[in-house]
Formats: C-alpha cells, sequence, structure tokens
C-alpha cells in the first residue's frame, strides 16, 4: 500500500531537481561539441559554394574566352590606368563606400578597403547566369554564336550570401592578361568568415595557391 501511495504521489521536489541538474550537465559538456559541429558545417559550405563560383567563372573563360565582365565599347575589361577595381558580388544589395562590401557588418581589416566596391562592380548573377550584365544598364549580352558563344547559364542559382549573411566576392580585375606569369596577381573567390572581415590581400601575386589569412575562405579562379 505505501508504494502505490508512492507511485499516486509522484516525484518529489529534491527528484526534479536531480534530474534537472543531470540534464543541465549533459547539456554543458554537449554544447561546444554541438556548436563546433555548426561552426564546421557553415564553413563546409562556404568552402563548397566558393569552389563551384570559381568553377563557373572558368568555365566561362574557357566558352567565351573573356572573363565576366562585359563593358560597353571595351568587350572585356580595360587595363591600361590600372585602376579598374572590377568586383563581382553574390548579392546586389552590396554597393557603396569603400569597407562596406557586405551588409551587415562592414570588412574593417587592414585589407578591407582593397575589396570595396567600384563603380565597375557587378553581381555574379547577370555575368553567370542571365547574360545581362550590370543589368543592361552600362553593359552588353555576351554573344551567343560564333566560335566564343556564351554557352550559360554556368549555376542554377548563385548563393547570394554566404553562412554568416555576407557576399562573397570575387576580384575579377586582377584577370590582366598583361600581368602573365610571376607576377600575376590572384582571382579568387572569398567568403570573409565568421569574423566579418576581409583579411586575405587581393593585390598580393604569385603563381602558388593563396593561403587564406585569418579565417577566410578562399577558392582560386586563376
Amino acid at each position: 500500500m505505501k508504494n502505490a501511495r508512492r507511485g499516486q504521489e509522484g516525484f518529489t521536489l529534491l527528484e526534479i531537481i536531480v534530474v534537472l541538474a543531470v540534464i543541465g550537465a549533459l547539456a554543458a559538456m554537449l554544447a561546444p561539441v554541438v556548436f563546433r559541429y555548426v561552426d564546421d558545417a557553415k564553413k563546409a559550405q562556404a568552402q563548397n559554394d566558393t569552389i563551384t563560383i570559381a568553377a563557373a567563372v572558368q568555365q566561362m573563360y574557357k566558352d567565351t574566352g573573356r572573363w565576366p565582365f562585359y563593358k560597353v565599347g571595351t568587350g572585356k575589361l580595360t587595363y591600361t590606368s590600372g585602376t579598374d577595381a572590377a568586383l563581382l558580388t553574390s548579392n546586389t544589395a552590396c554597393a557603396g563606400a569603400a569597407g562596406t562590401c557586405d551588409t551587415t557588418a562592414p570588412n574593417d581589416s587592414t585589407s578591407g578597403a582593397k575589396w570595396a566596391l567600384s563603380s565597375l562592380a557587378d553581381n555574379l548573377a547577370n555575368q553567370l547566369i542571365l547574360n545581362t550584365p550590370f543589368s543592361g544598364a552600362t553593359g552588353t549580352p555576351y554573344t551567343n554564336t560564333g566560335p566564343r558563344p556564351w554557352r550559360g547559364p554556368y549555376l542554377d542559382r548563385i548563393p547570394s550570401l554566404d553562412p554568416w549573411a555576407r557576399s562573397y566576392l570575387v576580384n575579377i580585375a586582377n584577370a590582366d592578361p598583361n600581368a602573365e606569369g610571376p607576377t600575376q596577381k590572384w582571382v579568387i573567390v572569398i567568403s570573409a568568415g565568421p569574423n566579418g572581415n576581409l583579411e586575405t590581400d587581393p593585390t598580393l601575386a604569385g603563381t602558388a595557391n593563396p593561403a587564406p589569412v585569418g579565417d577566410d575562405i578562399v577558392a582560386r579562379v586563376k
């Protein structure tokens, strides 16, 4: 009878406190593992996205013989002045002053200003999916006939933002045909990573694969 009454009375306050303490201890033990798994998954997604975008840019070059940046009157990038800061971004809302190439936080590292958008910036979808460079305002569609046609779309979709809600960027102006060899500057697709700062300098030159700086995530195009 005593056991039956105890079952009807339910758990005591002490028993509930003990159970909650055990659950809290387990949660504290597992939280770092879970957060590390989530962080690693985001980094893996960003790496996959940068590689996918880089491959699409390279395929467009193989097809058309030009990198994805078609300006009226030139047909491709102009390098004579050395001031063309052509930058492709995955986010159409990413625009404006130096050091603000993403929608959520400034790229305030020492190399951030070198990644700033210019009047020559365009988004990746216009170049690789829609064939509407600069949304048709200052650009001419790539030809889809002849010996070197635009055969896109080169991607089903452009990742609009990286896993930390910032734009992917491509420093396509570095694809300078007059600077081949050891002085060739890197062309890379980059995510600023978890900290939001673009720490990898896009102006460096070299033939080896660029080493990402800080927590940047990088895929080389050229």
